[in-house]
């Protein structure tokens, strides 16, 4: 199989007409409406009714990683330096099929490097080859070959305090690991650049249908609905909504946001690496599409540590409740845990799914410590990764709380 292939497969991108990609806004003149015709037009074009509303896109799951973004600041104890090409390689055992990636220029013309950053800034994920901090250094005013090889990344082991990544070494460390990059725009060299490694196995984050006609994803805050709608058509498919003031509207809200979108042909996510962990079932629940994770990761096809199921029995499990006609019954302060012992790995992965009455607290990895409430009706999901550490959980009653059926997959990845 050619690489990438299999994404090919996954991405059939719409073709815009070519109105839609070249119109370009070159004329103050305004529309009754109060737009530039061009605008209006782009949006007249977009519109489900000329584009295909179908068009297929799958992250292998909801999550594309967006994980040690918690790690870039100075009081954390990253193993794993964010955007990284350890990063990548991390990202494709996991499982993930798309990585974000942020790309800085350098004072060097057609040079860039990938790092989050901070304003522009190294910020506390890097420090100078004497461990003194970089977090002041202008990224965009410093030389390429400065920043590779004056400064270093922070982490507990040495063999990852290498040099800065630069955006052709992350590339081609997703080629080879054949994962796809969500990649920021900076400016046409650097999409050309990203051009001659990926072809057009990429998602763009920002940038203009001008450039790219694949698929393109935006983090905004718009306040209101119309707004998203607006942007989603103005586009025009493939694109991606991100979210980032999920808490500004209703529950209602959302669900009319998600269905609003998805009518025009487009996507509509969330930065899951920001938001607590019980929003992510809602928000999925609700219709929306993908978040950028910060530790859950997709399903787990089968369990290499662990494949446990209670259907009828819960024997697979350890638990000081009570088993009543096929439930699990636990009061408060009651629990239900692996009832197997787990290793430590490097690294591995979790995922636990429980249909329940009442209230629970759930400890799962770093990450999920948080407290959920469901009346039965459907299934809860959760997951993460783990880095040194056993791939387990605990489950406790918080209330009187019936569990009805639970599963857990643990793979050493």
């Amino acid at each position: 199989m050619k690489p990438f292939a299999h994404i090919r497969r996954m991405l059939p991108l719409v073709a815009l007409t070519t109105a839609a990609v070249t119109a370009t806004i070159t004329t103050s003149a305004q529309t009754a409406s109060g737009l530039a015709p061009a605008v209006e037009q782009r949006i007249r074009m977009n519109t489900s009714s000329a584009v295909n509303a179908n068009w297929t896109f799958r992250f292998g799951g909801p999550y594309y990683s967006h994980l040690f973004i918690d790690k870039i600041y100075a009081k954390s104890d990253p193993i794993i330096p964010c955007q990284s090409v350890f990063d990548v390689q991390i990202a494709a055992r996991l499982g993930f099929k798309f990585i974000e990636a942020n790309v800085h220029a350098t004072a060097t013309p057609g040079k860039y490097i990938v790092m989050h950053g901070v304003r522009g800034c190294l910020g506390d994920q890097v420090t100078d080859l004497d461990g003194n901090s970089a977090a002041d250094v202008v990224i965009r005013q410093t030389p390429f070959d400065t920043l590779m090889s004056k400064y270093r990344y922070r982490s507990r082991y040495a063999k990852y305090r290498t040099h800065i990544t630069s955006m052709e070494e992350f590339l081609l460390e997703c080629r080879r690991n054949n994962i796809a990059p969500m990649i920021s725009h900076v400016d046409e060299e650097q999409v050309r650049i990203i051009r001659s490694i990926m072809g057009e196995n990429f998602i763009l984050y920002w940038g203009t249908r001008e450039e790219f006609s694949g698929p393109i994803l935006e983090y905004h805050t718009y306040k209101s609905i119309r707004q998203i709608v607006d942007r989603c058509k103005y586009m025009g498919a493939p694109y991606l909504y991100c979210m980032g003031n999920v808490r500004d509207f209703t529950d209602e809200q959302l669900r009319t946001i998600a269905r609003e979108v998805h009518n025009v042909g487009c996507y509509v996510g969330y930065a899951g690496c920001y938001e607590p962990p019980q929003n992510n079932q809602k928000l999925l629940d609700m219709g929306f599409d993908f978040s950028a994770s910060g530790w859950d990761i997709n399903e787990i096809d089968n369990g290499n540590l662990c494949n446990l199921t209670a259907d009828l029995r819960f024997d697979d499990f350890r638990t000081d409740g009570t088993e009543r006609e096929a439930v699990l019954c636990l009061d408060a302060g009651q629990s239900v845990a692996p009832g197997v012992e787990l290793p430590s790995e490097f690294l591995s992965g979790g995922s636990l799914h429980v249909r329940f009455e009442g209230k629970i607290r759930v400890e799962m990895g770093d990450y999920i410590h948080t407290e959920f409430a469901s009346d039965g009706e459907r299934s809860m999901w959760w997951s993460s990764y783990f880095i040194e550490q056993a791939p387990t959980f605990r489950i406790t009653a918080v209330e009187p709380t019936r569990i009805i059926n639970m599963t857990y997959k643990a793979s050493k990845m």
